[in-house]
C-alpha cells in the first residue's frame, strides 16, 4: 500500500514538474507593411539553448490587417441632418413616426469631386433610404465608401422612438462617443467608432451646433494560426535563454503557417537571404504571396522574437 502510494506521489510530482517547466512567451508585435500586424504567445517545453520545433509545444499568432476611414469636421460636412436633439447628457435621433414617414438622420459626408465617390460616415438613418436598402423603417448604421460599397447594419428600432445615437463621455464637456453596432464579424469584423463634439445647445441640434467630429470606419482581417491548424514550419538557430526566445543573426530563420503547394505562413525572423542581410520578417498568403513585411530587423547577434 506504502509502494502505491508512493507511485501515485512520483507521478503527480511528475506532472506537476512538466507543467511548471512549461515557458510562455509575448510574441514581439511585428508591425508589416500594408497595415498588417502579428501578435500574440509562443508556449515552449522550457528548454534553454537551442529549441527545436519540438521543443514548441504551443501558439497562438494573431495576424491583422487594419484598414480605416475617417471623417472629421476638416474634411467632410454635417449639413444633412435631421431630427437631432440632445440634453446634455445623450444625443438622440427620431426614428420613423409611424413606419411610413421619414424619421431623423445623423451622417457626416464627404462629396466625391474630380471623378470620385462621395462617401458617408452614418450614424443612424431612418428615412426613405433605410427601406430602399432593405432593413425598413427600423433604421441603418454604417458607411458608404469609394471601395466598399454599401456597409450596413440595421437597427430595428420602434416607431415613434428617440433613438440614442451617442452618449456623453465622462469629464470631457460637450464630447459625446457614438453608438453604432457591430456591421459584421465575418469575413472581415467590421466596426465604427467616435467623437462628435457640440457647442453644448440643449434640444434640436441644427448642422451648425456641432462643431467637430472624429469617425472611424474600420475593416480588421483577423486570422489566428495555432499548433491545431499550423506547424513549426522552420526553426533554425532559434534559441531560448528562459526569458526570451531569440533568432540567430547569422543564417537564422523561424516561420509558422500552413504547409501545402499553396503555404501560408508568418515569417517571425528570417537571416537566410544574402539580399537582406539584415534580416525580415512577413506574412505570406498561398494564393495571394507577400501580404505584408518588414525589414531590416534589429539585433546584433541574436534577435528577440519573443519575451517573457
Amino acid at each position: 500500500m506504502r509502494i502505491f502510494k508512493l507511485s501515485i506521489l512520483i507521478v503527480l510530482t511528475l506532472a506537476i514538474s512538466a507543467s511548471a517547466a512549461q515557458t510562455v512567451f509575448n510574441l514581439r508585435p511585428i508591425n508589416l507593411t500594408n497595415g498588417w500586424r502579428v501578435t500574440g504567445t509562443i508556449t515552449t517545453d522550457g528548454t534553454t539553448g537551442v529549441l527545436a520545433p519540438a521543443n514548441i509545444l504551443s501558439w497562438d499568432l494573431k495576424v491583422v490587417q487594419t484598414t480605416d476611414m475617417v471623417w472629421t469636421e476638416k474634411d467632410s460636412t454635417a449639413l444633412n441632418i435631421s431630427g437631432v436633439s440632445s440634453d446634455g447628457n445623450k444625443i438622440f435621433v427620431n426614428t420613423s413616426p409611424d413606419g411610413i414617414q421619414d424619421g431623423g438622420t445623423l451622417f457626416f459626408s464627404r462629396g466625391g469631386g474630380g471623378g470620385q465617390i462621395g462617401t458617408n460616415a452614418v450614424i443612424c438613418d431612418f428615412t426613405q433610404l433605410s427601406y430602399n436598402l432593405g432593413y425598413g423603417m427600423g433604421g441603418i448604421a454604417g458607411w458608404q465608401d469609394e471601395l466598399g460599397g454599401l456597409n450596413y447594419v440595421g437597427l430595428n428600432q420602434r416607431n415613434h422612438f428617440r433613438y440614442r445615437a451617442a452618449s456623453l463621455l465622462a469629464g470631457q464637456p460637450n464630447v459625446f462617443r457614438v453608438n453604432v453596432p457591430t456591421l459584421g464579424t465575418n469575413p472581415l469584423l467590421m466596426t465604427m467608432f467616435g467623437t462628435i463634439t457640440t457647442d453644448g445647445t440643449l434640444g434640436a441640434l441644427a448642422p451648425q451646433n456641432l462643431l467637430a467630429w472624429t469617425i472611424t470606419a474600420r475593416n480588421q482581417d483577423i486570422t489566428h494560426y495555432t499548433n491545431t491548424n499550423s506547424t513549426v514550419r522552420s526553426a533554425i538557430g532559434v534559441s531560448s535563454d528562459g526569458l526570451s526566445i531569440t533568432v540567430d543573426h547569422a543564417g537564422g530563420q523561424f516561420a509558422i503557417g500552413i504547409a501545402g503547394a499553396r503555404p501560408t505562413f508568418v515569417t517571425l525572423a528570417d537571416f537566410t537571404d544574402p539580399t537582406m542581410p539584415n534580416g525580415f520578417a512577413n506574412y505570406y498568403r498561398g494564393n495571394y504571396g507577400v501580404m505584408g513585411d518588414k525589414t531590416p530587423l534589429t539585433g546584433q547577434k541574436t534577435y528577440a522574437v519573443a519575451k517573457q
